[in-house]
C-alpha cells in the first residue's frame, strides 16, 4: 500500500528540515507544499497519517537543534576527559577533543608540544587523559569572509562543539585506566591507528580513511589531487567500501561452509560496532543502515524496495543528525545512493559515468570548479578504485610485520597512480572555474538527471537539453553578473582588496596579504594553507574568476605581498602593478623568480595612470623610486561606480600631506585607511582636505600592534567620518551598478 511512496514523507521532512534551519525559506516552502499536495493526491490515509506524525516530530526536533546551535550552553566543567583516538598531531601542534564529565559537552583544545620526544609520546598515547582545572574558553571563530569555509559552523552543526581552548605550556594531563566499554573501545581504535601509522604515507592515509574514518593533515596532497579531478567521493564518501567488506565476509563464510543465518546474526553485531569504530561518519552510517535494513527484511521475509529502504535510513538519520544534508558529505552520500537506485543502464562504466554526472552540481556548489575529464575519469577509476585500494590495504596490513619489501612496492604503485592523476589534474585549461551554483538550478539539475538515469523514453533528449540549459544559465549568471564590487577581505593583519568590475571581465587585486613565517625545525612543521588560498582564491573561484587583469602591490612588507606567490600559483595574472623601485628589491625578486615568464611587471610613479578594462586608475604616489618602504607606498585613486576611492597602502602622514599639496582638488568618498589604522597615518589635515565620507580599516583581531590606534579613530570621529574595521565587521563589500544602493555591507551581522 505504501510501497515506493516513503520517498514523499522523506522529501517533506527534508524540506521542513531546510526550512526550519534557515535554508532558502521561499524555495523549500514551495517544495514542501508541492510534496504535501502529492501526498494528498495519492489517497492513502495511512501514508498521510504517518507523514503528519513524522513532520510533527521532525519539526520539534529541528527547532530544538536550531536553538541549541544558535544559543549554545557554555561548558561549565572543571574536569574533561580526552580519548586517545581523538588526539591529532600535526607538526608541533596537538588537537584534542575533550568531553566534559558533568554535561558531556565537547571542547576542542590546542596544545603546542615542546620537543620531538614529547611529540612521539602524544602519538603513542594509549590511555584516556583527564584535563582538570580552570580553562579559558572562547567561541570557535566563525568565517568572516563570504564563501569562506566556516569551521565554527561545521563543528557546531556536525559535531555539536562550540567552544575551544588554547592550553598553555605546563598544562597537566593525567592518564587514567580505561573505565567502561566506551573507554576500551576508544583504546582499541587508537591501537589500530598506531598500527596503521607504521605503513608508508600513501597506504597509511588510505587505510586510515577507509577503515577508520580518519583523514590526517599529512594526506592533504592526496585529497587535493582527487578534489581537483572531482573524484573526492572515492575516499569513502559513498560508503561503498562497507558493501565490499560485507561481500568479502559472506564469501569467506561460504568457503568455510558457515550457515548464512550465522553470518547474518554476526553482521547484526559487527556492523554497529564498525560504525562506532570509524566514528559514525555520514556515509558509513548510511551504508550500514541500508545493510542492516536489508538483513532485517531477509530474516523476516519482508519484501521492501530499495527506494523505501533508502527513505527509511534517511528519515532516521535526519532525526539523529538534523544538519546532515547541509554538508557536502551528507548530501553527496545520500544522493549517490539514490542514483544507484534509479540507475537503469548496466555496466560499471555506465554506473560511474551517471554517478559522476549526478554529483557534479553538488561539487560545483561547494568546490566551484570542474575538470573537463571528471566524468570520464570517474567512469574509468571509480569501478576499480575501491576494490584495488582495499586489496592493497589488506595485503599491506597483513604483510607489514613479515615483509616490508612488498608493502613498499605497493606504496610505489600507489604513488605512481597519484602522480599520474596529478599530471592529468594539471592539464592546461582543463579545469573550468564555474563558480558557486545556486540552490534552485542545483535542485532542478539533480531531478532531471535522476529522471534521465531512470528513463528509456525517446523524450530523454529534452531532459539533456534541460540539463545543458540549466548549466548554461547558471554559468552566464555567475560569470556575467552586472553588479560591480569593491571588496576588502578580512585577511588578518594585512591588506588585500579587490575591485571587481561588472560582468567579471576586468578585475584588479590590490595587495595579497601574508604572514611572516617563523623558522621551524622539521619536526615542528605542519601543512598550512595560506589565508590567500582560504579566503581570496576561494572567493574568486566562487565568483567564477580564475584570472585577474592585474595585481597592484603597494610596497614590500610581508603583510601586503607575502602571499603573492600563492595567488600566482592558483590565479592567472596578466601584469603586476607596483611603485618604481620595487622591482629592484631583492626580496621581491626572489618571490617573482619563477613567474617572470608569465607575468609582466609595470612600475609607476605619481602622475601616471593605467587602465583596468575601461576603468582608469590614477597613481598619486610615490614621486621618486624607492626600495619599497612605507613611505614609498603605491597610492591609487579611482572613480568607481560614481564614488571616489583612495587606496594608500602603508603611507604615513607626511606622504598624505604631500598628496594634499600636489592634488588640492582631490576629494575622497571612501578611504582605505593607511597602515591599518596606525597613528603614523591618517593625518587630520588630509582627512579634512579630502572630505572623506567613509573609511575602511584592515586590521587583524587582537593584533600585537594595537591597530587601529585610538588616535586614528579619534581623528575619524572628529571629522564625522564613519569607519568599518575588518577585525570587527569581517569582509567589507561595496556594490554598485544594476540598481544597487552604494553602501558598505559587512559580513558579521553583529557589527555596529
Amino acid at each position: 500500500m505504501i510501497k515506493n511512496n516513503w520517498i514523499y514523507p522523506v522529501i517533506c521532512l527534508a524540506s521542513l528540515n531546510a526550512l526550519l534551519l534557515g535554508q532558502a525559506p521561499l524555495f523549500f516552502s514551495c517544495l514542501l507544499i508541492v510534496c504535501l499536495l502529492r501526498l494528498w493526491c495519492l489517497h492513502q490515509p495511512a501514508l498521510l497519517l504517518v507523514s503528519g506524525l513524522v513532520l510533527g516530530l521532525g519539526g520539534c526536533r529541528f527547532w530544538l537543534a536550531r536553538c541549541a546551535y544558535e544559543q549554545p550552553v557554555r561548558p561549565n566543567n572543571q574536569v574533561y576527559k580526552i580519548q586517545p583516538d581523538t588526539i591529532k598531531v600535526a607538526g608541533d601542534r596537538i588537537q584534542l577533543m575533550a568531553q566534559g564529565q558533568t554535561d558531556n559537552q565537547l571542547l576542542v583544545c590546542y596544545y603546542r608540544c615542546q620537543s620531538p620526544i614529547e611529540k612521539r609520546q602524544w602519538q603513542r598515547i594509549q590511555q584516556p587523559l583527564l584535563l582538570a582545572g580552570d580553562i579559558e574558553l572562547e567561541r570557535i571563530a566563525r568565517a568572516t569572509n563570504r564563501n569562506e569555509f566556516d569551521y565554527a559552523q561545521f563543528m557546531g552543526q556536525q559535531k555539536r562543539c562550540f567552544y575551544q581552548a588554547n592550553l598553555m605550556d605546563g598544562t597537566v594531563f593525567r592518564p587514567i585506566p580505561p573505565q567502561g566499554w566506551r573507554d576500551r573501545f576508544h583504546l582499541l581504535r587508537q591501537q589500530a591507528l598506531i598500527y596503521l601509522r607504521q605503513l608508508p604515507p600513501a597506504l597509511r592515509f588510505h587505510a586510515e580513511a577507509l577503515l577508520c574514518g580518519v583523514q590526517e593533515s599529512d594526506g592533504q596532497s592526496y585529497q587535493n589531487v582527487l578534489g581537483q579531478l572531482g573524484i573526492i567521493h572515492l575516499l569513502s564518501l559513498s560508503g561503498l567500501h562497507v558493501f565490499y567488506l560485507v561481500t568479502i565476509i559472506r564469501r569467506l563464510a561460504t568457503l568455510c561452509r558457515i550457515p548464512r543465518e550465522w553470518v547474518n546474526v554476526s553482521l547484526f553485531g559487527l556492523l554497529p560496532v564498525y560504525a562506532l569504530f570509524v566514528g559514525g561518519g555520514t556515509s558509513i552510517t548510511r551504508a550500514i543502515g541500508l545493510i542492516l535494513l536489508r538483513l532485517i527484511c531477509e530474516v523476516s521475509h519482508f519484501q521492501q524496495s530499495r527506494l523505501d529502504s533508502w527513505s527509511w535510513v534517511l528519515l532516521v538519520n535526519l532525526f539523529w543528525q538534523p544538519y546532515l544534508l547541509l554538508s557536502m558529505g551528507g548530501l553527496l552520500s545520500y544522493l549517490m545512493a539514490l542514483g544507484l537506485i534509479y540507475q537503469r543502464q548496466s555496466g560499471a562504466f555506465a554506473t560511474a559515468f551517471w554517478l559522476g554526472l549526478l554529483s557534479l552540481p553538488v561539487c560545483l556548489r561547494f568546490n566551484y570548479r570542474w575538470h573537463v575529464l571528471t566524468i570520464l575519469i570517474n567512469g574509468l577509476i571509480a569501478p576499480l578504485f575501491l576494490p584495488f585500494m582495499l586489496g592493497l590495504i589488506v595485503v599491506a596490513i597483513g604483510l607489514w610485520p613479515v615483509s616490508h619489501t612488498v608493502v613498499w612496492l605497493e606504496e610505489g604503485l600507489l604513488t605512481t597512480l597519484y602522480k599520474g592523476l596529478a599530471w592529468v589534474a594539471t592539464f592546461p585549461y582543463a579545469t573550468i572555474t564555474f563558480g558557486k551554483i545556486q540552490l534552485i538550478p542545483l535542485f532542478l539539475i539533480v531531478v532531471v538527471t535522476l529522471w534521465l538515469m531512470a528513463t528509456t523514453s525517446r523524450r530523454a533528449k529534452f531532459g539533456w537539453w534541460a540539463v545543458i540549459s540549466l548549466y548554461a544559465i547558471s554559468f552566464i549568471g555567475i560569470h556575467f553578473n552586472p553588479v560591480g564590487r569593491v571588496i576588502m577581505f578580512d585577511i588578518g593583519q594585512g591588506d588585500s582588496l579587490l575591485i571587481q568590475q561588472p560582468f567579471n571581465q576586468h578585475n584588479l587585486l590590490i595587495d595579497t596579504g601574508g604572514r611572516l613565517a617563523l623558522r621551524q625545525k622539521k619536526w615542528q612543521r605542519r601543512p598550512i594553507v595560506s589565508r590567500a588560498e582560504k579566503i581570496t582564491v576561494n572567493y574568486l573561484y566562487s565568483c567564477g574568476i580564475d584570472h585577474l587583469e592585474a595585481i597592484a602591490l603597494s610596497h614590500q612588507d610581508i603583510d601586503h605581498i607575502g602571499d603573492l606567490d600563492k595567488i600566482l600559483h592558483h590565479i592567472r595574472v596578466k601584469r603586476l602593478i607596483c611603485a618604481a623601485g620595487l622591482p629592484q628589491n631583492q626580496q621581491f625578486q626572489r618571490q617573482m623568480r619563477s613567474h617572470l615568464k608569465t607575468v609582466a611587471i609595470e612600475p609607476y610613479l605619481a602622475g601616471q595612470h593605467f587602465m583596468i578594462g575601461h576603468q582608469q586608475i590614477n597613481v598619486l604616489a610615490p614621486v621618486t623610486a624607492g626600495p619599497g618602504r612605507n613611505a614609498d607606498s603605491l597610492v591609487l585613486q579611482a572613480r568607481i561606480g560614481g564614488a571616489s576611492w583612495l587606496f594608500t597602502g602603508d603611507l604615513e602622514k607626511a606622504g598624505e600631506v604631500a598628496i594634499v599639496d600636489r592634488y588640492p582638488q582631490l576629494r575622497v568618498d571612501y578611504l582605505k585607511v593607511g597602515h591599518h589604522g596606525s597613528q603614523t597615518a591618517s593625518d587630520p589635515q588630509a582627512i579634512a582636505a579630502w572630505q572623506v565620507k567613509g573609511a575602511l580599516i584592515s586590521a587583524g583581531r587582537h593584533n600585537r600592534y594595537g591597530h587601529p590606534h585610538p588616535a586614528t579613530l579619534r581623528t575619524l570621529k572628529r571629522a564625522n567620518v564613519p569607519f568599518w574595521n575588518t577585525a570587527d565587521c569581517g569582509m567589507l563589500e561595496w556594490q554598485y551598478g544594476f540598481g544597487q544602493v552604494p553602501i558598505i555591507k559587512t559580513t558579521l551581522k553583529d557589527c555596529v
